[in-house]
């Protein structure tokens, strides 16, 4: 068979006439975590999906070349790329030279998109994915340039290539420049611009503005001390329409106001000329600039309400949210509470509300992009329906996806186990392998679905199973299960789950509930840690008290290797400060700061002196990696420890790796063993360290 050398890979690689292997249902799924990835490609493990090209990262199809050892496969047209081309028409003062390395790579200069094989000119810093270089529109040279007055080089236009990344805004309207196409662009400065607003008039006369013309300027006017629109007051940046007599200012988004339609009213809606103080009948809010009326109706709207929308969705609610004016039903008239942020709505003005479940909410509150469910997703209800994550293979008897056997219901619990997907003692109604030892919750078999839809998200989460993850949202590494975003690159670990499920915390001695706050930002009053953003705070504003994940999800009790009696989470201490100490690191504590204690015993300690950063991973269970021969399991060693593989420090009450073979010397630091074997983590802090179980 045809076969060649090429520089990407170390063994050669064989051409084939189809599609490799016998994909099925594993196409589209990462051979490293077993997970689902978008396009193709895992950013945790960094690997490319089974059935896609390892160089383009599309889908494989016809001829290819792979090498089936290593699962590495490349188009025909990808592995006969030539690797340097001369005078390429979108940068031709230095070659290009085809690259293999994705994370050396800032995204292409003209789609910002990153895939594994690139062009690249290091004395430019300029790059272009294979998409972009071999376009017949660049190749050929047939695109239209733009001398436009906001930029010192010509634009290019480009018409069927759509923008990949987030990042990228326009410096016009300074909106982002994602799925946009066309769109005009500068690749040697990164400089972009959507085709709407390169083509905007450099004058207009404005009937909010009748004396002089309004120029266009390609940014705010220097001598400007506040820089907001006249129209909506929002502080602008990039183009604007500018009146130097007058001092008088319009977003370029909004100088072509007129006459409009809007979705959430059936008749037209007229500009009002000049400044004047207002509520807004949309949204309920002060305004004090210009706004739009209805003469019909009798009704006044901030030029930002116009654009609302007639119903949403939110990720907070199951169903659609209507706007409404005002409340007609006697009964449901007069203030409610926000579901969002939990202050009263006048329902005398305009709101969002389920009437199905008088469900109510703020506009403002609604439209909050965090919250605005992603309509592109179109997640059908079939989608997040329940899906259990086993199968019953007769009463009393399951298969979970978690274990490679049965799992019986019923058994006997011996020596104080815990079950492997919540680390929780067993309680009396578990599911067990007789086999191995394995314990499953009844909780955990049936009331945690393969994959759900979190209101804490926008996307499909999905169940795993793993010896230890990082959860990004209380930051505690775990084992056993947790819902992954691999959209988001997010997992959150069984305790956040349940604790968030609840959406309205009581904490015991606080008078009042908590709820979610996305959008808090202050110290946690457990912890007094400023590091944990989107926090649960309390409804009572004077009161200003709030926890964070990670104060949430601590256990009730906790043990100490050094006392006999379970630590109780305490949450205040009326003793002076001077005789407030942690028994284990004889530090001095904060009496405000929650802490564990022992009545018994006496002995108070930090939260992390008791729990470290792992109290809920599984010690003692073996599991296999990829870089070393036998089983490994994780532990911690108190007596007689051995030393560290990587920094040669003894493993003394450490979270630690090691190998199960009595003569093997294989042991890292958990820290010492990230940081080994993934460096990047430090580089790129989303992705996650997971490790496979056998």
């Amino acid at each position: 068979m045809e076969s060649i050398d090429h520089f990407s890979h170390q063994h050669p690689l064989v051409l084939v006439d189809q599609e490799p292997g016998d994909q099925g249902s594993r196409k589209g799924f990462c051979s490293g975590c077993n997970q689902a990835v978008l396009e193709g490609y895992c950013y945790r493990c960094r690997k490319v999906a089974e059935g896609y090209c390892s160089g383009c990262e599309e889908e494989l199809e016809g001829s290819s070349y792979g090498c089936g050892e290593c699962g590495f496969f490349l188009h025909k047209k990808c592995a006969e790329l030539q690797t340097d081309i001369i005078n390429h028409p979108l940068h031709s003062e230095h070659p290009l030279t085809l690259r293999l390395n994705r994370y050396a790579f800032n995204g292409c200069n003209v789609c910002s998109k990153s895939i594994t094989f690139f062009y690249r000119c290091d004395s430019c810093d300029f790059d272009l994915d294979l998409r972009c270089a071999m376009h017949p529109q660049f190749v050929a040279q047939e695109f239209q340039k733009l001398q436009h007055f906001s930029h010192d080089h010509p634009l290019m236009l480009v018409e069927d290539i759509e923008f990949q990344t987030k990042e990228g805004v326009c410096s016009g309207c300074r909106e982002p420049m994602y799925k946009s196409s066309p769109f005009y662009c500068c690749p040697n400065c990164v400089f972009y611009l959507h085709k709407k607003c390169a083509e905007l008039p450099l004058k207009v006369n404005h009937p909010a503005h009748r004396k002089h013309p309004l120029k266009l300027l390609a940014k705010p006017p220097a001598h400007r001390e506040k820089c907001s629109c006249h129209l909506c007051t929002k502080s602008y940046e990039g183009f604007v329409y500018y009146c130097s007599v007058c001092e008088f200012d319009f977003r370029a988004a909004d100088a072509f106001l007129h006459t409009i339609t809007a979705e959430i009213h059936e008749h037209s809606l007229t500009p009002f000329s000049g400044t004047i103080s207002f509520v807004c009948n949309a949204c309920g809010t002060d305004g004090n600039h210009a706004c739009f009326t209805c003469v019909e109706c009798n009704l006044i709207f901030h030029s930002d309400c116009t654009s609302l929308r007639r119903t949403i969705k939110i990720i907070r609610h199951p169903h659609r949210l209507s706007h409404i004016y005002f409340v007609q039903d006697e009964e449901e008239a007069g203030k409610r509470e926000c579901n969002i942020c939990h202050d009263d709505i006048n329902l005398g003005y305009g709101s969002y509300c389920c009437s199905d479940c008088k469900y109510f909410a703020h506009v403002n509150c609604a439209i909050d992009e965090d919250l605005l469910e992603d309509e592109e997703s179109k997640l059908s209800d079939d989608l997040i329906a329940i899906s259990p994550a086993f199968q019953q293979i007769k009463p009393g008897e399951i298969k979970h996806f978690s274990h490679k056997h049965n799992l019986i219901l019923g058994g006997v619990v011996k020596d104080g186990r815990s079950c492997e997907g919540c680390m929780r003692s067993i309680p009396t109604s578990f599911y067990s392998c007789a086999q191995c030892n394995f314990f499953l919750c009844k909780c955990c078999v049936h009331g945690l679905p393969k994959k759900v839809r979190h209101w804490t998200c926008k996307h499909l989460r999905e169940l795993f199973f793993y010896s230890i993850f990082h959860c990004r949202y209380c930051w505690f590494w775990s084992s056993g299960f947790g819902y992954n975003c691999n959209a988001c690159n997010r997992i959150m670990c069984i305790q956040c789950h349940e604790i968030l499920d609840t959406r309205i915390v009581n904490i015991e001695g606080q008078e009042h509930f908590l709820f979610f706050d996305h959008k808090y930002e202050g110290k946690c009053n457990g912890c007094d840690d400023y590091r944990y953003q989107r926090s649960f705070r309390c409804k009572d504003k004077k009161c200003n008290f709030a926890l964070d994940y990670r104060c949430l999800v601590l256990p009730e009790t906790a043990r100490y290797k050094y006392d006999y009696h379970a630590l109780k989470l305490t949450y205040r201490d009326d003793n002076d400060l001077s005789q407030c100490y942690c028994d284990i690191c004889e530090k001095t504590r904060d009496p405000k700061l929650w802490f564990y204690h022992c009545a018994n015993c006496d002995i108070s300690a930090h939260p992390n002196c008791v729990l470290w950063k792992s109290p809920f991973v599984k010690l003692g269970k073996p599991f296999r990696i990829d870089d070393h021969e036998h089983p490994v399991t994780l532990v911690k060693i108190d007596f007689y420890p051995p030393k560290c593989n990587e920094c040669g420090k003894p493993c003394r009450d450490d979270l630690s790796i090691q190998c199960t073979e009595p003569d093997c010397t294989y042991i890292f630091h958990w820290d010492c063993y990230r940081e080994h074997k993934f460096p990047w983590v430090r580089t790129f802090p989303r992705v996650l360290c997971l490790l496979h179980r056998d």
